[in-house]
């Protein structure tokens, strides 16, 4: 239940997320104009499921007929292509194949978008607690006042040399389901003292319920919110001072496992936005400033609302993802309020977790992402934060879902969701009393969150499905290949996926009869994505979970069951991504044979003659020379000098290791090297050592 245990930690702040855009493919509904040798082809940059510049002649070597530097300059220059009628902040759903997008007045854009330097780096900024929910008085005195007020970030060191190790990495570029978050510190700093009152390597976060619907008055995805969940071990946190507030067990007698983190991200804007700055002609001001912007490789992140909470976390609960009963949107909606600039016309309410707290008589609700946004900002500064209030659209209540409609509960409150300084204090966890009396009802009835206006905005789901391991890696194999392991957060350890179901708030067990059905999406790339492939029937909660491995790009995996709400569509675009289950999995292509690059019989592959830094730049560096340019401000990825020593080479083969896979050091640090690609890599670095055996 994790989030759900006392004592809550609640904080708020910001945080700036410098996300690399050229890899995003969010202008695939656009295409190259019609005067264009490429007429009709989409604006895509980044080819994801071959790992390598979209456009690339493999004849010639140019892109879309451009030298390096040609399309390095074309892709930060205003330019005009042909527009496609799907809306902005949706392209990435656009059910336009390939070559037949229809061709409207032209449209005015940067091919690299709004951030081409980003260097995928999370940065906390302010974010300090505002709360504890310690009802039992678990947190001594002295460490509940260090906490008030306490930072928490990705820090390595609590003083001014230490760094943000953050690392915010999609898993599918193309896709808004699958980012992740790498970190190797999660710390809180004191209030009182240069001091950390915990820090350690929190486990990897991943993408859950996101939801574009989140603001009434922001579109696109300035208007949405995604939440991550990390988790740090015990053993990473012995001796330091949060556990002195954390109780040894769980009201059901689990162990201490360590604690959890959850962030809620919303509101995001950037320095340079669309909305400060018109951007529908090339001379308009949004224009001049990225061309200012990138003229000097700077960057422009994105800079979100952070809320969240830290708690602790017991043996046997997942490590990333608040679990119990599932409340889930109804059809009825909202109206958008006149003046309003959100992704409308009506929105719904967006899911929230129950947990039942029989010991304490308390129905917790966790409306985190629940209810939406009106941002009240005119300069649209992403710095201010307190112009961003909730929604206000009339009085809710918790209840029991009866015959013919809903029944509020006689002891049951309203939900006083528009006081936002107070709930953000209490990470937006609401936790309601009741009469020990009503304990059978609320066990085995239907629980809802009702408006007077509009009726039951969210209702009870028989289950709630969520998986553990739902951002993974896979090799790509033979036709006909399988895989049930993958990599996850630990290069050196491969793992198994499964989908976790939750019953009226109990996992389910293998004997319980219950059985689900999952499908799969190729969701790549995105303006062709897949139908809906069935994949399992009769599946057990938590069995392991095997997938086709011939494919590659990215396969998006769900569950359903009879009666489900929302069942799978038999198109990806019409995928209900903020409600259903989900698990990522990036197949990494291994479809060329680079044998003919090594010395026979050696192992490790060791480079022969043929092997040179012009073959490794073309099968594997460009890539990230191109599309990720923060990585070239580091290392210049295209200089043959550069890297022709063996403290460089011996560097790259560290940096590339699975070893490094979960630190922020990694490279590349996409996580998108395949094994051939990585063997070619090593190949080519062990030719700057002596082999056994032979004389110096």
């Amino acid at each position: 239940m994790s989030i759900f245990h006392f004592p809550r930690i609640n904080f708020k702040g910001l945080m700036a997320i410098n996300v690399d855009t050229a890899n995003n493919d969010d202008y695939s509904a656009d295409v190259f104009p019609p005067q264009s040798p490429y007429a009709n082809l989409p604006v895509r940059l980044n080819d994801s499921p071959n790992v390598q510049p979209a456009g690339l002649d493999p004849d010639t070597g140019l892109i879309y007929g451009m030298t390096d530097d040609e399309w390095i300059k074309w892709v930060q220059t205003p330019n005009y292509f042909a527009s496609s009628p799907t809306p902005r902040f949706a392209k990435q759903k656009s059910e336009k194949a390939e070559g037949t997008a229809d061709v409207a007045d032209p449209v005015a854009l940067v091919p690299a978008e709004w951030n081409y330097f980003g260097d995928m780096g999370l940065t906390m900024m302010g974010a300090k607690v505002i709360g504890v929910t310690d009802p039992n008085n678990q947190v001594p005195a002295d460490l509940k006042t260090a906490l008030y007020g306490a930072e928490l970030s990705f820090n390595n060191r609590p003083d001014e040399t230490g760094r943000s190790t953050g690392m915010l990495i999609d898993v599918n570029p193309e896709d808004a389901t699958n980012s992740q978050i790498f970190a190797d510190f999660l710390s809180l700093k004191s209030s009182q003292a240069t001091a950390f009152l915990f820090s350690g390597k929190p486990t990897k976060g991943a993408t859950r319920w996101v939801n574009f619907q989140r603001n009434t008055m922001l579109t696109g995805p300035n208007g949405a919110a995604a939440t991550f969940q990390m988790s740090i071990p015990l053993s990473e946190l012995q001796g330091q001072d949060i556990l002195k507030g954390m109780p040894s067990q769980s009201p059901e007698g689990a162990p201490l496992a360590g604690i959890t983190c959850r962030l809620v991200l919303y509101r995001s804007l950037q320095q340079i936005n669309t909305f400060k700055y018109a951007n529908k002609t090339t001379d308009d001001p949004w224009f001049q400033q990225i061309t200012e912007l990138y003229a000097n490789q700077g960057t422009n992140p994105t800079y979100v609302q952070i809320q969240g909470t830290i708690a602790p976390w017991f043996e046997g609960e997942p490590e990333s993802c608040p679990v119990g009963r599932q409340l889930l949107p109804t059809a009825n909606t909202i109206p958008l309020p006149p003046g309003s600039n959100g992704n409308g016309p009506a929105f719904g309410l967006a899911p929230a977790i129950v947990y039942l707290n029989k010991s304490a008589n308390l129905l917790s609700v966790d409306f985190a992402t629940t209810f939406p946004d009106a941002y009240q900002g005119t300069a649209y500064d992403p710095m201010e934060t307190d112009n961003n209030p909730k929604f206000n659209f009339g009085q809710l209540s918790m209840a029991i879902q009866g015959t013919p409609q809903a029944v509020v509960l006689q002891n049951f409150a309203d939900i006083l969701y528009a006081n936002t300084s107070v709930n953000d204090g209490m990470g937006w966890i609401f936790d309601i009393p009741f009469d020990p009396k009503f304990l059978p009802m609320l066990e085995e009835g239907r629980l809802a969150v009702t408006s007077q206006q509009y009726n039951i905005l969210l209702q009870e789901a028989p289950y709630l499905i969520v998986s553990d391991q739902s951002c993974l890696y896979a090799e790509q194999g033979a036709a006909g290949s399988t895989s049930s392991l993958f990599l996850n957060e630990d290069g050196r350890k491969l793992v198994s996926t499964s989908f976790l179901v939750y019953k009226n708030g109990k996992l389910l067990q293998a004997s319980d009869p219950d059985r689900f059905t999952l499908y799969y999406y190729d969701t790549t790339p995105n303006q062709s994505p897949s139908n809906s492939v069935l994949l399992q029937e009769n599946y057990i909660s938590g069995s392991p979970i095997t997938v086709p491995t011939d494919l590659k790009g990215n396969l998006l995996i769900t569950a359903t069951y009879a009666g489900d709400p929302y069942p799978p569509a038999s198109n990806y675009t019409g995928f209900a991504g903020n409600v259903a289950p989900i698990i990522n999995i990036r197949m990494l292509p291994n479809d060329k044979d680079y044998s003919q690059y090594y010395v026979a019989g050696t192992q490790p592959p060791r480079g022969n003659e043929q092997l040179t830094f012009d073959v490794i730049y073309k099968e594997v560096l460009r890539n990230y020379y191109l599309l990720y340019p923060a990585m070239n401000k580091r290392v210049p990825l295209n200089d043959p000098d550069f890297w022709a020593d063996p403290v460089m080479a011996g560097t790259l083969m560290q940096r590339i290791s699975l070893d490094y896979w979960g630190r922020s050091e990694a490279m590349p640090r996409t996580r998108d090297l395949s094994e051939s690609r990585r063997t070619l890599l090593n190949a080519w670095c062990l030719k700057f050592f002596q082999p056994a055996g032979q004389a110096v």
